[in-house]
């Protein structure tokens, strides 16, 4: 079995040329605890070569579009049109969406802490299980958005529409019974 494996440690060096610690790691569990090369000297080899770790859980769900995965902590995406664009696994804790177009928006699993989405337009936004502990949707555009039980985290739902939006029946009954769910959305 030991040339398999190392035919194995050559197919993937062949395809893929130079290989990052990640790369080594699969190689490690494909080849088995026998191989000819130990997980120390593997990962010194790609340290000394400038390994970089991926995103993984990026390249697991298909990630890797427009914003997703990054950093946008505190930014101002206020007053922009950012339509069908992809914010999945974002962090933008803090990050001003105010007035902006984002119609048919992802953001799955996004922390989205204290983020301002006043005057937003969500409609069809997907935001499941997204991070929205102390966000802003007042006068909020939400029509047929998918929400999970993380929107009852919001700080202020007055004036938002959520008209067709995908929610949890309980987390309506929630959502209903707090004393910001009230007002007219000045748009719809």
């Amino acid at each position: 079995p030991r040339p398999a494996r190392r035919s194995l440690l050559t197919f993937f060096k062949v395809v893929s040329g130079k290989f990052n610690m990640m790369g080594w790691w699969l190689v490690l569990v494909f080849a088995g605890p026998a191989s000819a090369l130990s997980a120390e000297r593997v990962s010194r080899r790609s340290l000394l070569a400038g390994a970089v770790v991926p995103q993984v859980a990026m390249a697991v769900s298909g990630g890797g579009k427009d914003f997703a995965g990054s950093t946008i902590k505190g930014e101002d995406f206020s007053n922009k049109v950012y339509t069908n664009k992809d914010f999945s696994g974002v962090d933008a804790a803090g990050t001003n969406f105010a007035s902006s177009k984002l119609q048919g928006t992802r953001f799955f699993k996004a922390d989205l802490e204290g983020a301002d989405f006043s005057k937003a337009d969500l409609t069809a936004a997907s935001l499941e299980g997204a991070n929205l502990k102390e966000v802003t949707l007042t006068d909020a555009i939400a029509e047929g958005a998918a929400f999970s039980q993380t929107l009852e985290d919001v700080r202020d739902i007055q004036g938002a529409d959520f008209t067709d939006a995908i929610i949890q029946t309980y987390v309506q009954r929630n959502l209903c019974a707090r004393p910001d769910a009230k007002g007219v959305n000045p748009k719809t």
